[in-house]
Parts: structure tokens; C-alpha cells; sequence
């Protein structure tokens, strides 16, 4: 029996055990992988295993024996088993709404895996229903979202692969074309167009990237089955989702006070979600790109408006005779 066979049937075994298996039966079970030779040398092996086991999310748990309960190894079906996926009528209406849109679009990067995953959810839930016809939603098209659809792809081989890649990249703040090397660890579609964000070398820390400003990408194609770089465990992609333009990191952070009009409020806390509230409708905003901070403050016309420091007051001012 191969590797790939031996873990599959160690699943299967702990799954179905009805209670902890020690390692001696572990042993008898598998005696041609684990019974062969040095004592030291199975329990290593076994140890690999488990190892590579539990880092593909299959969940083996050791229990320790007392009085009631039994030593051993098993996988908990609760952990390792998702619960149903269930919507309400409304909410699979939307979804059907949505991903129809999507799909649409046949450039979309993902087009088949949503498909696929659509497939599935309607299969399981046969309470699925069609949207209100009275409902559209219909998604921009761009000239260029073939190219864009290349650029996804390539990226998610990189992203799978765990591959360096490099770049030339057209920065928005200061205009210039960069080349950079990037260690890619994740991707987010946002505000129409699809984000990168990477570990950049140059900078030296984690930074976005705008596909549509790559002008050309290539993977490192030095040993393509092996990894260039990990991404740390604890790296998430969730707080760059709702990133708003002014996070950006373009330069060292600027604390600006600005004031919203109440009937915003709710609107707007989602958007001020890391920004620190000193007041009823005060907030004190970082930010670390002034043009996108500009461009924020200028699209709420009168619910919001800058209290301090006067340098930002200035710039928005400015900005504002500028469009007039």
C-alpha cells in the first residue's frame, strides 16, 4: 500500500471506530507500516502521518484514559463535518440572483468552481427558489477582463503552488512603474476589481496591489513543485475585505477628526469600523492615503465633513474648487 492509500485508510479506521484506538491496535490494524522493525522508528512514522493528517484539516485527537474513558486516538465527526447549509426563501432568492449575474460575465476567473458550487447547494436544498423576476442585477463589463481573468489565473497557480512572482506594477500615489517580487497570499474581488495581497520585498511588509494596474507578471519557474514561501498561520484575509481607500498604505498615518450627519450614521459605521468614535458623531480616522481619503470625504457631499488637522481641511478645500 502506498502513502496516499495508508492515510485514507487511517481515517477511514479511527472514523469508524466506535471509541479511542490505542497505538497497539493502531499496530495490528497496520502491521505491514507500523509493526515492521524499530519500536522508535513506526512511532515516527506514525507521527508523519498524523502530522500530515491534521495539517489537511483532518482532525485526530488523543484522549487520555481514566476510570470511564478509554486512551487512545479518533476524529470527532463534529469537527470534521460541516453543518448543513440551510437559506431561507429570501436568501436563496438573492443567491440564485447574484451568482446568475456572475455567470453572465464569461470572463469571470471563477466561472466553473461557481457553477460547480451552485450545483451542489441547490442539490442539497431542494427549498431553492428562482429569483423574483421583478429583480435584475446586472455586473459592469470591461474591455479588458479577459486580460484581468488571465492575470486571476495566474496568480491563484502561483497562490496554489505557493510560487514567487514578479511584477511591474503602476503605482496610483506617485505614478511611477515598480518592479517588484511578491510572495502572494490571497486575493479579493472589491469595488469592481480584484485586489492582490502579497508579502513585497521591497517594502519589506504586506502590501495590495491592484490588478489593473499590473502591466506584466511572471511565476518563478524554478522548481514548480516545490514552495518558495509559506504563509504564516496566522495571516487572514478578512481584514482587507471591507479595507476602505484611505488604509491603503501609501504613507505614514495621518489622524484626522471628521463629524457625521446623523442620518448616515448607520450607513457609514461599517465603513468607520476601525476608525475610533470620540463622540456622538465624531470619529477619528488613520489614514495612510490622503487622495483616497479626499476622494471619501468629497463623495458624502454634506453628511461628512473634517474638523481637523487644518492641513486636511486645506487639501479637501482645494480639491473642491478644483470641481467647481
Amino acid at each position: 500500500m502506498n502513502r496516499t492509500e495508508r492515510l485514507l485508510d487511517l481515517i477511514a479506521y479511527l472514523l469508524n471506530a466506535k471509541e479511542p484506538v490505542s497505538w497497539h491496535e493502531i499496530k495490528n490494524h497496520f502491521p505491514e507500516d507500523y509493526a515492521h522493525g524499530v519500536e522508535e522508528s513506526n512511532q515516527r512514522k506514525f507521527e508523519r502521518d498524523k502530522a500530515e493528517l491534521i495539517s489537511l484539516g483532518i482532525p485526530i485527537d488523543y484522549q487520555s484514559g481514566s476510570e470511564n474513558t478509554k486512551e487512545g486516538y479518533l476524529i470527532r465527526e463534529e469537527k470534521l463535518f460541516l453543518p448543513e447549509v440551510k437559506f431561507t426563501a429570501e436568501e436563496s432568492s438573492l443567491l440564485m440572483l447574484s451568482a446568475g449575474a456572475v455567470l453572465e460575465n464569461t470572463n469571470f476567473p471563477y466561472r466553473d468552481q461557481l457553477e460547480s458550487a451552485l450545483h451542489k447547494i441547490t442539490s442539497i436544498n431542494t427549498h431553492v427558489n428562482p429569483p423574483s423576476p421583478a429583480m435584475t442585477i446586472t455586473l459592469p463589463t470591461h474591455a479588458k477582463s479577459s486580460g484581468r481573468s488571465r492575470l486571476v489565473h495566474q496568480i491563484q497557480d502561483a497562490l496554489d503552488r505557493r510560487k514567487q512572482i514578479e511584477i511591474q506594477y503602476h503605482a496610483f500615489s506617485t505614478g511611477r512603474i515598480t518592479r517588484r517580487k511578491l510572495n502572494p497570499y490571497g486575493l479579493i474581488f472589491r469595488r469592481g476589481n480584484w485586489t492582490l495581497v502579497s508579502w513585497d520585498h521591497l517594502r519589506q511588509g504586506l502590501r495590495c496591489f491592484v490588478l489593473t494596474r499590473i502591466s506584466s507578471l511572471r511565476v518563478n519557474p524554478r522548481k514548480p513543485g516545490s514552495p518558495d514561501y509559506e504563509i504564516p498561520a496566522d495571516f487572514s484575509l478578512k481584514p482587507y475585505q471591507n479595507q476602505q481607500p484611505w488604509e491603503l498604505e501609501v504613507h505614514e498615518p495621518i489622524s484626522v477628526a471628521i463629524e457625521v450627519s446623523d442620518h448616515r450614521l448607520p450607513e457609514l459605521r461599517s465603513q468607520l469600523m476601525r476608525a475610533k468614535q470620540t463622540g456622538e458623531r465624531t470619529f477619528e480616522v488613520s489614514v495612510t492615503n490622503r487622495s483616497g481619503f479626499v476622494s471619501w470625504i468629497l463623495s458624502q457631499k454634506t453628511d461628512s465633513r473634517v474638523l481637523a488637522p487644518p492641513e486636511m481641511i486645506s487639501e479637501i478645500q482645494h480639491a473642491m474648487k478644483n470641481l467647481l
